[in-house]
């Protein structure tokens, strides 16, 4: 069974919280505490503030819903009907004015067996005191009438401030924001969803993600079963896409098919502890050898060449004429072109991933992966992933191998107006860039090891393929320890059908007499633009497995990272130079 060594250790602020709130209560009893027990509070937590968490960091597949507004009866019952309707389960925060005026409300929700927690109304005149004594009875009445002890916090109305983050973080409370707010002012008269879907989601959010808090107020529209079909609008757009479904295959009608979210409550998905971690990860608990700064070589100008032949896997479609600058053509000579891992000597080939994108392209590439029980490599771009860490989490957690497709993916050489080879970036900027996108995978990745593999690797790469003098000393200086193109890219970011895709994959795959091309390094992308991938990956996968063991077409597939090990040489591999 796989297990992630980060998985379960959530030794950041929310166990940490949840363990004091439990404690508070045990200390402080069924009545609300006065202003000495709320400054020794204070003393003991030693003016730490609260961070608003927009999500739960985490790699349970499920995305929370979160409510407030609870003023009016009948978008209130229609909520709750379709929660029931669809087996979903959300957090409703509650006001001490609505405990007080819509106490009929509050019962209501209990009694659909949905979860309470509590929401803060901030005056401009409270303080620190007076926040925590509100948090105090709120928690105290949803104690003694519904038999519920909350310790999740969102500030509802008001003004933001550090003593509200000081008194929720010193009342062992965490904090709540959200990822996506479905309320925006201009949407209060609306009468479709058509009309607030096209002003909450930009072109490119195509799915929620793993862990993300979505916020809606149920008495905010004037229609009142706007709430509810927006609701139920996003699941179906943007979380019920996520799933992988083929005439074939659905998680619907495959029980083997783990590919779907749920909607689900804080409390929920804070169950699952061994899905949670802390983020970013404690350094601590990154090996020493995967610490950014760490490097296991060291490269001079008087060595760069020979670090560079054993180091770099290059691509057939690269040579000196194109997309390699500051090479003269007799060091290019050297320099492997073969986009293959030399070593292999079995049918074992490598699939690996490019780029970045939703949950909706990723995580139909990590099902296809896990239905098949092989893993892959991801190269990411970094700039946009701490968006999204939980995504990043959620492949490394499946043993697949992360590595680094640069934080702004920059090329190392284009062609300019005059068709000559040229840097965009100065070298210290890749030098910052290439370092960047390293310490960001490690702040997510860096503690998680499946089945004695570390997912996080020290391989890089570059984007277009293009590679520079310059650029690779930045990168090795940087502490990566290979640079990997492969033999060529499927393009299947361009591939107009289906089929051409399969195609693609299998000229990658095998040679011009069908012969598996060992050690071929298949190249593919997760973003939005390579719709294709995962059902042409699982057509693939599907074909090989049907094969007989002794069919020489038949092939494995292998982890990059156990073959690019510090010992491996690129050129010492290389028979002919």
């Amino acid at each position: 069974m796989k297990r992630s060594r980060g998985a379960g250790q959530f030794i950041g602020v929310l166990l940490l919280a949840f363990c004091f709130m439990l404690a508070l209560v045990g200390v402080a009893g069924a009545e609300p505490a006065d202003h000495a027990w709320y400054q020794q509070l204070r003393e003991r937590n030693k003016g730490k503030l609260a961070t608003p968490l927009r999500f739960i960091p985490t790699t349970e597949q499920a995305v929370v819903y979160t409510f407030g507004g609870l003023s009016k009866a009948q978008p209130l019952q229609d909520v709750l009907d379709r929660l029931d309707a669809y087996q979903m389960r959300g957090t409703f925060f509650v006001s001490e004015r609505e405990l007080q005026r819509n106490a009929d409300h509050v019962a209501m929700i209990a009694a659909h067996g949905q979860e309470l927690a509590i929401g803060l109304r901030a005056e401009k005149t409270d303080g620190y005191y007076d926040f925590c004594a509100q948090i105090d009875r709120i928690r105290q009445t949803l104690r003694e009438r519904y038999g519920v002890e909350a310790n999740y916090v969102r500030l509802i109305m008001g003004p933001d401030s550090d003593e509200l983050k000081e008194a929720v973080s010193a009342m062992g409370c965490i904090l709540f924001s959200q990822g996506l707010n479905m309320v925006q002012s201009k949407d209060k008269e609306a009468q479709t969803t058509d009309e607030v879907m096209k002003n909450i989601f930009g072109k490119w959010t195509t799915s929620l993600g793993r862990g993300e808090v979505v916020y809606i107020r149920t008495d905010f529209y004037t229609k009142d079963t706007l709430a509810g079909d927006i609701m139920i609008e996003v699941k179906e757009k943007k979380i019920d896409n996520i799933a992988y479904r083929t005439y074939d295959d659905t998680p619907e009608t495959n029980p083997e098919n783990d590919s779907a979210y749920r909607v689900a409550s804080l409390g929920d998905v804070m169950a699952a502890r061994d899905k949670l971690y802390a983020y970013p990860v404690n350094p601590a608990a990154i090996p020493a050898e995967l610490r950014p700064g760490y490097q296991s070589f060291s490269v001079t100008n008087a060595n760069f060449d020979e670090v560079f032949w054993q180091r770099y896997l290059g691509s057939p479609l690269v040579d000196s004429a194109d997309r390699m600058l500051g090479f003269s053509r007799e060091e290019m000579q050297k320099a492997d072109k073969t986009g293959i891992v030399k070593t292999v000597t079995d049918n074992t080939i490598f699939l690996t991933f490019d780029d970045w994108g939703n949950d909706d392209s990723i995580n139909k590439l990590l099902y296809v992966l896990r239905k098949h029980h092989v893993t892959g490599t991801f190269f990411v771009i970094t700039w946009n992933m701490p968006n999204n860490p939980n995504l990043l989490r959620a492949m490394a957690a499946d043993g697949n191998g992360i590595g680094s497709h640069t934080n702004g993916h920059k090329a190392m050489a284009v062609r300019d107006a005059h068709n000559r080879q040229v840097p965009v970036l100065s070298d210290l900027d890749y030098a910052i860039d290439v370092r960047q996108a390293y310490e960001k995978l490690a702040s997510v990745v860096g503690d998680v090891e499946v089945d004695g593999h570390y997912s996080l690797t020290r391989l890089l790469r570059p984007p277009t393929l293009a590679i520079s003098r310059a650029g690779a000393r930045s990168i090795f200086d940087a502490g990566y320890t290979y640079i990997v193109s492969g033999y060529e890219s499927t393009e299947d970011y361009a591939q107009p059908s289906l089929q051409s895709l399969v195609t693609s994959m299998q000229h990658g795959v095998f040679d011009s007499r069908g012969r598996v091309r060992k050690g071929t390094v298949l190249v593919m992308h997760m973003s939005e633009t390579a719709g294709f991938t995962p059902r042409a990956l699982d057509i693939l996968l599907t074909v090989n497995e049907q094969r007989a063991a002794d069919d020489p077409a038949k092939f494995k597939v292998g982890r990059l990272s156990d073959y690019l090990t510090g010992n491996y040489s690129q050129r010492r591999a290389v028979k002919k130079e």
